[in-house]
């Protein structure tokens, strides 16, 4: 009894899952009165985007409102928990979440060009 073929269509679904991780995702219409999701949110507007850069220390705050966003996924930096800090050619940038970390630093020129000056 070999049952490889029926096990593969579930284990390349879950290897997809994992390996998207938290790449860009299309924008996401609002309901009604809520602030749109498209990447543009500010501390201001979203309580959990606040609370997770004021875990950042001060320094790391002020790179967060320059930089804004994630430069791999685009996503708002503290949308997804406290942004990740790393150092690519010698530039700190921080990152939305662990995930994106590997794209950074195998196409720097890539992402950093997304990157305010």
């Amino acid at each position: 009894m070999f049952r490889f073929p029926f096990a593969l269509p579930s284990i390349l679904i879950a290897v997809t899952i994992v390996v998207a991780g938290c790449g860009k995702q299309d924008t996401v219409p609002a309901p009604d009165g809520a602030p749109a999701t498209d990447g543009t949110a500010t501390s201001a507007e979203d309580p959990k985007i606040a609370e997770a850069l004021a875990k950042l220390d001060p320094a790391d705050q002020e790179l967060a409102k320059k930089q804004k966003t994630c430069p791999v996924s685009g996503e708002p930096l503290g949308s997804m928990g406290t942004p990740v800090k790393v150092t690519v050619e010698g530039r700190e940038v921080l990152l939305c979440c662990k995930g994106c970390e590997a794209a950074i630093q195998e196409d720097p020129d890539k992402y950093l060009a997304e990157l305010p000056e």
